[in-house]
């Protein structure tokens, strides 16, 4: 098995909130050198002093719009620089912005894609070389339920998570042969604020799927299996993993 340990680095896109945040803290409770990258620098700055309290060996955190490739540079530069490697590439940060085709602006399209589809290849480009010159790595990209199916009024965003299954599943041949994995995570409904707010907009029920209505897990239990991902054995190759809510008690955000 893979061990995560002190001398692991792990860049987080998306880590100031939702599943980016919650596998920040999962990996700090295994020691993990975090490099955190997110818009917010006042969420960082919380998320690195809790990551610290659950162990990490070291927190780096970076100011990075994921669509910004001089950000995005800057910030994986910026982490191999201090840490002189990269071990796990996590691709979590993602946005929605919901409507009809008919009238729904090109800027919006733009911004969603830009954030969940380029952001994920420009995080992997930057990564890519420090993995091939140690010969390993592992990257984890977060679709979605809507990876897999289209959902009314988000066709922005299942068109930006669809590409993030394709992107990965090519990507992952690409790089095998360097001892790089990249296995791609499609999670159904999770009870996060981003959740509720892209249902909302998208007039379907609070923390739920077209496929799982009702049902939701939490950020918490998707890091657990990210978690999971990581510590598979070397020479497996969880190429893709689609994560539904079984949550009988159904955790469900009432009347929102």
């Amino acid at each position: 098995m893979k061990e995560l340990n002190r001398e692991t680095v792990a860049v987080i896109t998306g880590a100031s909130s939702g599943i980016g945040r919650a596998t920040a803290l999962a990996l700090a409770g295994k020691g993990v050198r975090l490099s955190l990258l997110a818009r917010s620098h006042d969420s960082l700055a919380e998320v690195s002093k809790l990551a610290t309290e659950a162990g990490s060996a070291d927190v780096h955190t970076s100011v990075c719009d994921v669509a910004d490739e001089a950000m995005v540079q800057s910030a994986i530069r910026s982490t191999i620089e201090k840490y002189g490697r990269l071990d796990i590439l996590i691709n979590s940060a993602g946005l929605s912005l919901n409507g009809e085709v008919d009238g729904y602006a090109l800027e919006d399209w733009r911004t969603v894609i830009e954030t969940n589809l380029t952001g994920t290849f420009l995080t992997c480009r930057e990564a890519l070389p420090v993995m091939k010159r140690q010969s390993g790595g592992q990257i984890i990209n977060i679709s979605s339920g809507a990876g897999k199916n289209g959902i009314r009024n988000m066709a922005a965003y299942c068109a930006s998570k669809f590409g993030v299954v394709g992107f990965s599943e090519a990507l992952g041949l690409e790089v095998r042969g360097h001892n790089i994995r990249v296995s791609v995570l499609l999670p159904g409904s999770v009870a996060t604020d981003f959740t509720r707010v892209a249902n909302r907009q998208a007039q379907q029920p609070a923390n739920s799927s077209p496929i799982d209505i009702g049902y939701s897990m939490t950020a918490g239990e998707v890091a657990s299996v990210i978690v999971a991902m990581l510590e598979q054995p070397e020479q497996a190759w969880m190429s893709e993993v689609i994560l539904r809510p079984l949550n009988l008690e159904m955790r469900r955000e009432s009347k929102e």
